[in-house]
């Protein structure tokens, strides 16, 4: 046989993986063929250099050195979009688009105006009855319930003030290299 019909077999015959009678013939075949033999001392030692895990050390003052490269870098650019412009942007955007669209949607925008100040209106006496079904259950302390609300509401607001300060003064920010953390460290 020629050694093209051999050379695709070495690699199970090294892996120990052929059957035993083509491993016979594969074994006859490399003792007598100079090239075969050549080709499977090969093979042998790219599999050993396969099998022999390597060991990587890191260069001398490794730390150091990337240490002091990233020092020198400039500091990281955080790009904020604050929310507060957003929702303004929002805010006025909607705003000009319904106004926009009052002014020039023709018989719709009027259909649409009816029934806002239909909707109004029945909301005014819906509050209305609201207020005269809380008299009567609560009689003649309704004014003080009345207050006892718009306290809770005042003290909400006002815990809600102190959260969103609380968070802008403790929330976590990046931290800048400067020269002065760079001689301290």
């Amino acid at each position: 046989m020629r050694c093209s019909s051999f050379e695709p077999l070495l690699d199970d015959f090294i892996d120990g993986t052929l059957p035993p009678l083509k491993n016979a013939h594969v074994l006859r075949h490399v003792e007598r063929c100079q090239h075969c033999r050549g080709l499977l001392e090969e093979l042998r030692v790219i599999d050993a250099l396969l099998l022999t895990p390597r060991q990587l050390e890191p260069v001398a003052n490794f730390t150091f050195k990337t240490m002091a490269e990233v020092r020198s870098m400039p500091p990281p650019h955080v790009h904020r979009t604050p929310a507060l412009r957003v929702v303004l942007a929002y805010l006025v955007f909607a705003w000009v688009a319904i106004a926009a669209w009052l002014v020039l949607g023709g018989e719709s925008s009027r259909a649409t105006l009816a029934f806002l100040a239909k909707a109004a209106m029945q909301d005014g006496a819906g509050i209305s009855t609201l207020a005269h079904a809380a008299a009567r259950v609560f009689g003649v302390a309704t004014p003080d319930v009345g207050v006892a609300m718009i306290a809770v509401l005042i003290f909400d607001l006002l815990l809600a003030a102190v959260v969103l300060a609380v968070h802008a003064v403790m929330r976590p920010r990046p931290r800048r290299w400067t020269q002065s953390s760079e001689g301290s460290s």
